[in-house]
């Protein structure tokens, strides 16, 4: 599920909707923050409730790096070291969901 532009308080509802949909369906989650702008508490809030809920309901759920701004976001709050990254050698294709999400605004 690839973001681009802002994931906030006015996107992070409809994000987690989305992301709702995909766990119910046991689908694999690679949720891609490169394309991201910015970044406020709402969207930090929903990648670590999503981490959460993949380690309790056994569904896979992954995030990239993300943008240089979510990089520094998640450094800053010391989150960098404790979310499901996707690994190098992890393929971006095949049966992991990809769809785009922009925000309202972009």
């Amino acid at each position: 599920m690839q973001l681009r532009g802002e994931l906030d308080i006015a996107t992070a509802e409809a994000v987690a909707k989305r992301l709702a949909g995909l766990r119910e369906r046991h689908e694999s989650v690679l949720l891609d923050l490169d394309g991201l702008t910015f970044i406020d508490a709402s969207g930090v809030r929903l990648v670590l409730a999503a981490a959460e809920d993949s380690r309790r309901d056994g569904w896979t759920f992954e995030v990239t790096h993300g943008s240089r701004h979510v990089r520094r976001v998640f450094v800053l709050l010391g989150l960098d070291r404790h979310l499901p990254y996707d690994s190098p050698a992890t393929p971006r294709t095949g049966s992991r969901t990809t769809r785009t999400c922009r925000s309202p605004s972009a």
